[in-house]
């Protein structure tokens, strides 16, 4: 059924996260996330689950005597965030002291943050009927003996970050995703729609359909040799790679630190001129969203720039360190991904070319849908190893004229940034478990490297 929307929790938090501040005591930052999420998934063309839960996470920063310390919490419980206070600062009595202002709090001075919509009552009132629709315009759309699987999510997550320093961040934000796997016999097709707005999803469902389908026409099977082909990597591959080159390659930290491949090669070409990559969390086209984990607002960043390396993404240490502002893209404390900086939402501009006239352009060589279980080797120099999925396919004469085998791939992400001959006019927006948000359009590269067969 659908749901009434009601009263924003982070709306109704903000007299309250003045207590859990007056709980931790001065110096102290509080962050607090809770979320809903609502998930219906499909296998086989029918639903097989249906799972709801809510979360809370708050962490808090707490300084004392120039010793500062995160701990986390999975309540607003006043009672446990004072004994959280208590156990804190207990450890903290045996901690070094830091640099002075390591241990300085965000007082909001940054300035404002960007007011592009976050939130949308078409996702927050989804419900369960919702859900359902989309599989159900998914199931209705393929031929009988087409086996469906995925997923129709919805979420909502309360995001509020204060000091006892006087910042004040609040924000909602919601997602919608549906996800379908297509199989036929041998053939599999899949296609992915993101968007803060149900609303503008189910907008996009027949335009995502479309493209499954054209992944699952009959074509013969056609083997290939191992070594390097032309290729037109899908919307979809695209955002996989080129986010995991992001978060390795665009931080900071890693720049400044010599750890990233773009280390000693700012203002350097490294792409085609066609190719242009920034982050914005502001920007319409991904999923905006307004701060960081530290409060800070985020701020576009051009990151390459008609083929040229042009910037990095800051937080609050890391512009300290190089004299310059935070561009509102710190990593939770204790992130699995390392520390940041790190990109949070990437865009890719369009290029020049459609769908169709990448493959004439490319005229023979392969089309790959997307990319799966893709692992960093070797960060600094961006070596990754993954394997195709789905409809990877051969062209011929600029048209689809084959099925090839799904096969496994390693490679540098820089150097098939350097082979980039053409760049799509339509984009697609992806998230990863390490970004937000990505939006990119497919690629015209001038070698992808074929290996060894995965089944």
């Amino acid at each position: 059924m659908t749901r009434t929307a009601t009263t924003s929790l982070a709306e109704q938090r903000r007299a309250s996260l003045d207590d859990i501040l007056d709980a931790l005591g001065a110096p102290a930052l509080v962050e607090v996330l809770e979320a809903r999420q609502e998930l219906l998934r499909f296998g086989g063309s029918r639903i097989t689950y249906q799972h709801a839960e809510q979360t809370v996470l708050l962490r808090a920063r707490l300084v004392r005597d120039g010793r500062a310390a995160w701990a986390t919490l999975g309540t607003t419980d006043l009672d446990a965030v004072r004994t959280l206070r208590q156990q804190t600062e207990d450890a903290l009595r045996f901690l070094p002291r830091p640099p002075a202002d390591e241990a300085l709090l965000p007082d909001g001075a940054e300035g404002p943050v960007a007011t592009t919509p976050s939130a949308f009552a078409s996702t927050e009132c989804a419900g369960p009927v919702e859900r359902a629709r989309l599989f159900v315009r998914a199931r209705d759309r393929f031929p009988q003996g087409t086996s469906l699987g995925g997923s129709a999510t919805h979420a909502v997550v309360r995001h509020a970050v204060a000091s006892t320093a006087g910042l004040r961040r609040a924000e909602t934000r919601t997602r919608a995703v549906l996800q379908v796997v297509a199989s036929l016999g041998e053939r599999s097709s899949y296609g992915r729609i993101v968007h803060r707005d149900h609303g503008a999803l189910a907008d996009e469902v027949d335009g995502l359909l479309e493209r499954i389908e054209a992944g699952l026409q009959p074509l013969p099977t056609r083997h290939l040799e191992p070594g390097p082909y032309p290729t037109v990597l899908g919307p979809q591959a695209v955002d996989t790679l080129l986010a995991t080159l992001g978060y390795g390659a665009f931080g900071a930290r890693q720049v400044l630190g010599g750890a990233s491949v773009f280390s000693d090669r700012q203002g350097q070409r490294v792409a085609c001129e066609d190719l242009t990559l920034w982050d914005d969390g502001a920007d319409p086209a991904g999923l905006p969203t307004a701060f960081d984990t530290e409060g800070s607002p985020k701020r576009r960043v051009a990151l390459i720039d008609r083929g040229h390396v042009a910037g990095m993404v800051h937080d609050r240490a890391s512009a300290r360190a190089a004299g310059t502002c935070s561009t509102g893209h710190a990593v939770p404390p204790g992130w699995r991904f390392g520390a940041g900086p790190a990109p949070s939402h990437l865009v890719v501009e369009p290029g020049r070319l459609s769908d169709d006239d990448l493959l004439h352009s490319l005229g023979q060589g392969l089309f790959v849908q997307r990319v799966d279980y893709v692992r960093v080797v070797q960060p600094r120099i961006t070596l990754v190893t993954g394997t195709t999925r789905d409809a990877t396919l051969w062209v011929d004469g600029g048209r689809l004229a084959a099925r090839v085998p799904q096969f496994r791939f390693t490679l540098r992400l820089d150097h098939l940034l350097a082979s980039v001959r053409a760049v799509g006019t339509r984009r697609e927006r992806g998230e990863l478990v390490f970004l937000e948000s990505i939006v990119a359009p497919a690629l015209l590269v001038e070698a992808f490297p074929f290996g060894a067969l995965t089944a």
